[in-house]
């Protein structure tokens, strides 16, 4: 048996920036603080992520403009100096200085388990030199449980899979390759770069349903510069997440029936 000490994993939850268009419409200052049978929607996920024992440490990202001033927690609340998502990352990483992995978890999930939360960190240990990891769920798992959902499924010659809420990074990754991260999250809003940083001809595989998960992650690797895993879970939850009015309602009615 290895002395080896078990790696740290550090969570943040997302919830910097103002109000998406969502949080408008229902009148509150952040998609975290939308009320789900009374309480805000943020606290679901906290829960969650509290109840997972593999889990070491957790804080809240979030804003002076959003939802720091609003939020009902004992947790430690960090806020970024920017509003980019590269401003959140560092700040979490900072936060969280004192373990292996740092874990981004969006705030407006609120259906997540700490049994989906501890799958993934189980995953991450049991391969241990990927220094990047994104949960992903099978397109059939979420039409089965979630059958009044309807996601942004990717068809790949596995089959089709629905990206999840969770992101894992170690701290040397996020140290060393933040101008990584910059050019990958300073294209994501435009298709015409986006195609240029991925190649037209893998952007050609995938929308001919020929590309696999095995090329996906090949290139992830050649862009990010590290081992790449995807956490395939087979917890449903984790890739549901409340975007738009008719997410809220199914959310609603999850939490009612509780």
């Amino acid at each position: 048996m290895s002395d080896d000490p078990q790696p740290r994993f550090g969570a943040a939850v997302l919830a910097s920036g103002a109000a998406d268009r969502l949080a408008q419409s229902v009148g509150v200052p952040h998609k975290a603080l939308i009320e789900i049978a009374g309480r805000a929607m943020i606290d679901y996920v906290i829960e969650a992520l509290q109840g997972c024992a593999e889990l070491d440490r957790l804080v809240v990202v979030a804003s002076d403009d959003g939802a720091a001033e609003h939020l009902q927690s004992d947790l430690t609340i960090v806020k970024p100096e920017g509003s980019s998502i590269l401003d959140t990352i560092e700040t979490a990483a900072e936060a969280l200085s004192d373990c292996d992995y740092l874990i981004l978890c969006t705030c407006d999930a609120p259906m997540l388990t700490p049994e989906a939360v501890s799958h993934f960190i189980k995953t991450c240990r049991n391969r241990p030199g990927a220094d990047f990891a994104h949960s992903v769920v099978k397109a059939p798992v979420v039409r089965a449980a979630l059958p009044d959902v309807r996601r942004t499924v990717v068809h790949l010659v596995e089959g089709g899979f629905v990206s999840g809420c969770m992101s894992a990074m170690t701290q040397s990754f996020v140290d060393n390759n933040m101008d990584r991260i910059r050019q990958f999250f300073g294209v994501r809003k435009s298709k015409i770069a986006l195609a240029h940083l991925l190649g037209w001809r893998f952007l050609g595989r995938l929308l001919l349903k020929r590309l696999s998960l095995v090329g996906v992650v090949s290139r992830a690797e050649e862009l990010l510069g590290c081992e790449v895993l995807p956490v395939i879970s087979p917890y449903a939850s984790v890739a549901f997440d409340v975007d738009k009015m008719s997410d809220l309602q199914i959310a609603r009615q999850w939490a009612a029936n509780r």
